[in-house]
Protein backbone atom coordinates (compact mmCIF):
# COMPACT_ATOMS: atom_id res chain seq x y z
CA UNK A 1 0.00 0.00 0.00
CA UNK A 2 1.33 3.18 -0.78
CA UNK A 3 2.13 5.81 2.03
CA UNK A 4 -0.25 8.33 0.35
CA UNK A 5 -2.86 5.86 0.81
CA UNK A 6 -4.92 5.59 3.92
CA UNK A 7 -7.28 3.02 5.30
CA UNK A 8 -10.80 4.93 5.69
CA UNK A 9 -13.91 3.23 6.91
CA UNK A 10 -16.93 5.05 5.21
CA UNK A 11 -18.18 6.30 1.81
CA UNK A 12 -14.97 5.75 0.36
CA UNK A 13 -14.30 1.88 1.38
CA UNK A 14 -17.88 0.22 0.19
CA UNK A 15 -18.02 -2.92 1.17
CA UNK A 16 -20.80 -3.28 -1.56
CA UNK A 17 -20.35 -5.54 -4.78
CA UNK A 18 -17.93 -4.55 -7.54
CA UNK A 19 -19.90 -2.30 -9.98
CA UNK A 20 -21.09 -0.19 -7.11
CA UNK A 21 -17.24 0.04 -5.94
CA UNK A 22 -16.28 0.79 -9.63
CA UNK A 23 -18.72 3.45 -9.90
CA UNK A 24 -17.86 5.40 -6.31
CA UNK A 25 -14.44 4.98 -7.40
CA UNK A 26 -14.94 6.30 -10.54
CA UNK A 27 -16.69 9.49 -9.11
CA UNK A 28 -14.61 10.19 -6.91
CA UNK A 29 -11.42 10.02 -9.52
CA UNK A 30 -12.87 12.17 -11.98
CA UNK A 31 -13.36 15.37 -9.12
CA UNK A 32 -9.52 14.28 -7.55
CA UNK A 33 -7.88 14.36 -10.87
CA UNK A 34 -9.41 17.49 -11.90
CA UNK A 35 -8.59 19.71 -8.68
CA UNK A 36 -5.24 17.53 -8.14
CA UNK A 37 -3.37 20.24 -10.56
CA UNK A 38 -5.42 23.08 -9.54
CA UNK A 39 -3.83 22.37 -5.91
CA UNK A 40 -0.11 22.86 -6.80
CA UNK A 41 1.04 26.26 -5.96
CA UNK A 42 2.88 26.68 -8.66
CA UNK A 43 0.44 25.64 -11.32
CA UNK A 44 -1.32 28.39 -13.80
CA UNK A 45 -3.94 26.33 -15.53
CA UNK A 46 -2.93 27.98 -19.00
CA UNK A 47 -4.77 24.82 -20.87
CA UNK A 48 -7.81 23.59 -19.54
CA UNK A 49 -8.85 19.72 -20.20
CA UNK A 50 -11.11 20.46 -23.22
CA UNK A 51 -8.20 22.46 -24.89
CA UNK A 52 -5.32 19.74 -24.37
CA UNK A 53 -7.64 16.65 -25.82
CA UNK A 54 -8.61 19.22 -28.50
CA UNK A 55 -5.34 20.08 -29.38
CA UNK A 56 -3.78 16.47 -28.65
CA UNK A 57 -5.95 15.75 -31.44
CA UNK A 58 -4.68 17.86 -33.55
CA UNK A 59 -1.02 17.40 -32.91
CA UNK A 60 -1.38 13.77 -33.53
CA UNK A 61 -3.60 13.72 -36.80
CA UNK A 62 -3.22 17.10 -38.22
CA UNK A 63 -5.49 19.94 -39.51
CA UNK A 64 -9.20 18.73 -38.94
CA UNK A 65 -12.88 20.22 -39.33
CA UNK A 66 -15.19 21.30 -36.66
CA UNK A 67 -17.10 17.73 -37.40
CA UNK A 68 -13.78 15.19 -37.51
CA UNK A 69 -12.97 17.12 -34.30
CA UNK A 70 -16.27 17.10 -32.55
CA UNK A 71 -16.90 12.67 -33.69
CA UNK A 72 -13.33 12.11 -31.87
CA UNK A 73 -14.35 13.51 -29.14
CA UNK A 74 -17.61 12.35 -28.68
CA UNK A 75 -18.99 15.83 -28.72
CA UNK A 76 -21.33 18.10 -30.48
CA UNK A 77 -20.28 20.19 -33.23
CA UNK A 78 -21.34 23.40 -31.03
CA UNK A 79 -19.63 22.60 -28.11
CA UNK A 80 -15.92 21.49 -30.25
CA UNK A 81 -16.80 25.55 -31.79
CA UNK A 82 -16.49 26.91 -28.63
CA UNK A 83 -13.59 25.16 -27.58
CA UNK A 84 -11.81 26.09 -30.82
CA UNK A 85 -13.04 29.82 -30.63
CA UNK A 86 -11.48 29.78 -26.70
CA UNK A 87 -8.32 28.48 -28.11
CA UNK A 88 -8.05 30.61 -31.16
CA UNK A 89 -8.19 33.80 -28.80
CA UNK A 90 -5.45 32.35 -26.82
CA UNK A 91 -3.45 31.76 -30.16
CA UNK A 92 -2.92 27.90 -29.52
CA UNK A 93 -5.00 26.82 -32.47
CA UNK A 94 -6.23 28.68 -35.88
CA UNK A 95 -8.68 28.13 -38.30
CA UNK A 96 -8.20 28.59 -42.19
CA UNK A 97 -10.62 27.32 -44.92
CA UNK A 98 -10.09 24.04 -46.25
CA UNK A 99 -7.87 24.04 -49.57
CA UNK A 100 -9.99 21.39 -51.04
CA UNK A 101 -13.51 22.71 -49.97
CA UNK A 102 -13.75 26.24 -49.86
CA UNK A 103 -16.96 26.48 -47.34
CA UNK A 104 -14.95 23.87 -45.19
CA UNK A 105 -13.22 25.03 -42.43
CA UNK A 106 -10.07 23.45 -40.85
CA UNK A 107 -8.10 23.42 -37.38
CA UNK A 108 -5.05 23.36 -36.60
CA UNK A 109 -2.23 23.83 -33.47
CA UNK A 110 -0.07 27.03 -33.64
CA UNK A 111 3.25 26.27 -33.01
CA UNK A 112 2.15 28.22 -29.29
CA UNK A 113 -0.15 25.52 -29.07
CA UNK A 114 2.27 22.84 -29.81
CA UNK A 115 4.64 23.74 -27.59
CA UNK A 116 1.93 24.19 -24.42
CA UNK A 117 0.25 21.43 -25.17
CA UNK A 118 3.85 19.49 -24.82
CA UNK A 119 4.58 21.84 -21.82
CA UNK A 120 1.18 20.09 -20.09
CA UNK A 121 1.66 16.77 -21.46
CA UNK A 122 5.39 16.93 -19.26
CA UNK A 123 3.91 18.47 -16.06
CA UNK A 124 0.92 16.29 -16.11
CA UNK A 125 3.60 13.34 -16.54
CA UNK A 126 5.76 14.84 -13.74
CA UNK A 127 2.17 15.02 -11.82
CA UNK A 128 1.12 11.25 -11.94
CA UNK A 129 4.80 9.89 -11.47
CA UNK A 130 4.75 11.50 -8.38
CA UNK A 131 1.52 10.27 -7.20
CA UNK A 132 2.74 6.86 -8.54
CA UNK A 133 5.89 6.98 -7.14
CA UNK A 134 5.56 3.77 -4.99
CA UNK A 135 3.97 1.56 -7.40
CA UNK A 136 5.73 -1.20 -9.84
CA UNK A 137 6.34 -0.54 -13.59
CA UNK A 138 4.10 -3.65 -13.56
CA UNK A 139 1.43 -2.09 -11.64
CA UNK A 140 1.66 1.25 -13.75
CA UNK A 141 1.46 -1.13 -17.10
CA UNK A 142 -1.54 -2.61 -15.84
CA UNK A 143 -3.33 0.48 -14.44
CA UNK A 144 -2.36 2.14 -18.09
CA UNK A 145 -3.87 -0.95 -19.71
CA UNK A 146 -6.88 -1.00 -17.59
CA UNK A 147 -7.39 2.69 -18.04
CA UNK A 148 -7.55 2.61 -21.92
CA UNK A 149 -9.81 -0.65 -21.67
CA UNK A 150 -12.21 1.86 -19.91
CA UNK A 151 -12.44 4.40 -22.32
CA UNK A 152 -12.60 2.04 -25.18
CA UNK A 153 -15.23 0.77 -23.48
CA UNK A 154 -16.95 3.76 -23.11
CA UNK A 155 -16.42 5.54 -26.24
CA UNK A 156 -18.51 2.13 -27.78
CA UNK A 157 -21.10 2.51 -25.05
CA UNK A 158 -21.74 6.06 -26.12
CA UNK A 159 -21.39 4.88 -29.71
CA UNK A 160 -24.22 1.90 -29.22
CA UNK A 161 -25.53 2.22 -25.73
CA UNK A 162 -28.85 -0.50 -26.59
CA UNK A 163 -26.60 -3.03 -27.52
Amino acid sequence: MSKRTKESPGAEQPNGAPLSRVELQLALLLRRAERTGAIRPDYTPTLERSGYLLLLVLSTEGPLGINALAERQGLDASTVTRQVVSLEKAGLARRSRDPRDGRAVRVEATPSGEAQLEHERTRRSAMYGEILADWSPAERALLAGLLERLNQDLDAFRRDPDD
